[in-house]
């Protein structure tokens, strides 16, 4: 039995696409979507080409013509909501996004889809509770657990979102989670390979972890030898699948990991003078103070041992060498939900109202220079180092330089980050000046999150103990 028409020429596409033929399979696509207006995966697969064309306007008349001579039909519902929002009409897309969820209510993906609509309106509450809808649908929804985390951050839920993004980690990195192929295991630096060389050496020798992984040492050397030079003008390099292949079970993997406890008797230094910290803060305005001795020694000693071992180490784009950790990519543990907390109450005249919104942690190349100048998006910021002062071969600086005018209110994320030229512009003409402040192991700096600042001059002795490690801590949103 002869197929309709529509279905021959869909049949046909296929195959024009199988031998590289495009164009002819975009005009057969087209020609099965006009023959038959209800014919849903004709009309589906010519609005992605008109969408990847640049071609939104054409792309949403053929799904509402689909939608208008078919039955209730999930994937145009759903593509025609994403397009929606795309198109900044979020109150139409989100309504055509919640009628796909209803056309199939067991497709977590119609719930993620829903709820990414529902985050990007400024609507975190119901977001969250359509991640959650995608998690009980897919419990291995890695992505719909990250992004959980986040609405769950900007709800100041900061127990729940870090065990939603805990989660995510497990299931994107862990032991029994697949083989990565993001670019973060695709992709590395040299520097990259020499930190991880330097951390399986130190767990080898303290003993945290068996001697099975001399082998393991022995790849990382034997990749680090082999790989190929960057192109000019970055410092990552593809790594050769050969490579991937060697290391597999520990490249871009949280395969090791010390989880620091929370201590009973608390984190912070009993010895902090709180009335005086906030003081300080407020006299020095718009915003700036540092104290040494933030932690107790043990909560310190703790902390230390959680960034020397575990190998949350991912990220390496960072053009001067550095390594991020990230608490939605592993970095958190009950040692760092406790001193989060402990901080914002301790300080409430600094902190108010305002709860934990990010978490990370930069460690640094010794030969390698630190962050350049940027703000953070938030309300307030709080930096604080944990390597000895030993490490520091120069006591005058190693920590932080801030500068002491707000960031024009009108001015962007990618303004605050990536314009230098026009930050330093901007500071050379409204007479800001800098404030140095050296690094010392347990000393905490907290500013206002609209100051410019970045990583002082650093010149740390070599070897794995030694790296920099600097600790960040954003609270609030801009303006809040």
């Amino acid at each position: 039995m002869a197929l309709p028409a529509a279905e021959q020429a869909f049949a046909e596409a296929v195959r024009q696409y199988r031998t590289g033929r495009t164009d002819e399979a975009f005009r057969l696509v087209a020609q099965a979507a006009e023959l038959d207006p209800g014919y849903a995966e004709a009309n589906l697969e010519l609005a992605r080409l008109l969408t990847a064309s640049r071609r939104p306007d054409d792309a949403e008349r053929i799904l509402r013509r689909a939608l208008a001579a078919s039955p209730p039909h999930f994937g145009l519902a759903s593509n025609l909501g994403v397009l929606l929002c795309q198109s900044n009409r979020a109150a139409e897309g989100v309504a055509w996004l919640q009628r796909a969820t209803e056309i199939d209510p067991t497709s977590a993906i119609g719930f993620y889809n829903l709820a990414n609509a529902l985050k990007a309106a400024g609507r975190p509450a119901e977001a969250a509770e359509k991640y959650r809808a995608a998690i009980a649908r897919d419990g291995g929804y890695a992505a719909a657990y990250g992004n959980l985390g986040n609405c769950l951050a900007e709800l100041g839920e900061v127990a729940d979102a870090a065990a939603a993004h805990t989660k995510a980690t497990e299931l994107r990195r862990g032991l029994a989670a697949p083989v990565p192929a993001d670019e973060l295991a695709t992709r590395t630096s040299a520097s990259k390979l020499r930190h991880d060389i330097e951390q399986l050496e130190y767990l080898l020798a303290n003993g945290r972890i068996g001697r099975e992984h001399v082998r393991t040492l022995d790849d990382y050397r034997a990749v680090l030898a082999a790989l190929p030079a960057p192109a000019a003008g970055t410092h990552i390099v593809d790594l050769p699948k050969e490579c991937r292949e060697r290391l597999r079970a520990s490249y871009s993997r949280l395969w090791h990991t010390y989880s620091a406890p929370a201590l009973p008797d608390g984190a912070l230094s009993p010895s902090l003078n709180r009335v005086a910290i906030e003081a300080d803060y407020t006299r020095n305005q718009p915003g700036i103070t540092y104290f040494d001795d933030f932690l107790r020694p043990e909560a310190l000693a703790e902390l230390r041992r959680f960034c020397l071992e575990s190998t949350f180490w991912f990220q390496f784009k960072y053009a001067n060498g550095y390594l991020g950790a990230y608490w939605e990519a592993g970095f958190w543990c009950p040692l760092l939900a406790q001193i989060t907390e402990e901080l914002r109450q301790a300080l409430p005249g600094i902190f108010k109202q305002h709860r934990l919104r990010k978490c990370w942690a930069f460690k640094y190349d010794s030969r390698l220079s630190g962050i350049p100048m940027h703000a953070d998006f938030a309300a307030v910021n709080v930096n604080f180092w944990i390597t000895p002062d030993a490490a520091n071969l120069d006591a005058a600086r190693g920590g932080l330089v801030i500068w002491d005018k707000e960031a024009p209110a009108d001015w962007d994320f990618g303004s605050y980050n990536s314009d230098e030229r026009a930050m330093r512009d901007f500071l050379a003409k409204s007479g800001a000046q800098p404030v140095r402040v050296p690094h010392r192991q347990n000393r905490m700096v907290v500013f206002n999150s609209d100051l410019f600042h970045e990583t002082d001059k650093i010149s740390f002795a070599e070897g794995y103990e030694n790296r920099r490690v600097n600790i960040t801590l954003l609270y609030g949103t801009r303006n809040s």
